[in-house]
């Protein structure tokens, strides 16, 4: 029986930890035993690296390949499209599912042929409880090309003034792009070291509107896994950082 997922889209300024949180958030919603589909919506495809998966099909490649044949174009109009979504899926042996978007877009018309995939995503998200959804720096570029809406926006910064500023634009670009439907806004304040990184952080989200759902600590463990390669859906359960998210997963179950 189908359901309508619940969309959890991450969103926030570029170098601070975004899709290592995005892994980690994977590994509790894995825990909490929903049905998951992960959709990497960075060009370079980094949180399916990250959890260590090397899709072979994308999205975008899909839609290039679309615009360069109208023939194909043509077939794809006389089936379902959310079937043809499918096979571009990598199913994990970790217990989730993998939408890679790959690639941004490039010469030629694509207006038509996005509002077909985004239609094609909508219907495939029907299969699942959860879509996860890791975004590039912005979430602009992922709502024209993928999402028909975001019922949740988990906005990570670091301590810094310009991160802060950052999800903030990111807040109000989803907004506008949300039509009027509502979205849950979680902040997430990453890499935090200390007391007093925990208090100006906190007061740089209030002067901005914004209120702190976690402070994530820098966790050197984080850091080794990502060094070396290693997945972080092997991050022991006792680790500060998922400890720190462990509430975010249950507020949105």
């Amino acid at each position: 029986m189908s359901t309508q997922a619940h969309i959890i889209t991450v969103g926030g300024k570029g170098g601070v930890g975004k899709t290592s949180v995005s892994a980690m958030l994977v590994k509790l919603l894995l825990a909490s035993g929903t049905r998951l589909l992960l959709i990497d919506a960075d060009p370079v495809i980094s949180v399916a690296y990250t959890l260590g998966e090397e899709p072979s099909a994308t999205l975008g490649d899909f839609r290039q390949s679309l615009i360069e044949s109208p023939r194909r174009q043509r077939d794809l109009e006389a089936r379902p499209v959310k079937d043809a979504i499918k096979e571009l899926i990598t199913v994990s042996s970790r217990g989730y599912d993998l939408l890679a978007m790959g690639r941004a877009e490039g010469k030629g018309c694509f207006c038509g042929v996005n509002e077909l995939l985004r239609f094609g995503v909508e219907s495939l998200c029907s299969d699942y409880d959860t879509v996860l959804v890791d975004c590039e720096a912005g979430i602009e570029q992922v709502n024209r090309r993928a999402l028909h809406r975001i019922d949740e926006l988990i906005l990570v910064a670091d301590t810094s003034r310009r991160a802060m500023e950052s999800v903030a634009k990111v807040r109000d670009i989803a907004v506008s792009y949300n039509e009027g439907k509502p979205i849950e806004l979680r902040l997430l304040v990453n890499r935090v070291r200390s007391d007093e990184d925990r208090s100006r952080a906190g007061d740089l989200a209030a002067a901005l509107g914004l209120e702190v759902s976690a402070f994530v600590p820098d966790d050197s463990e984080v850091h080794d896994y990502n060094a070396c390669g290693r997945t972080l859906l092997d991050l022991p359960e006792g680790n500060a950082a998922l400890a720190a998210l462990t509430g975010i997963i249950h507020e949105t179950s």
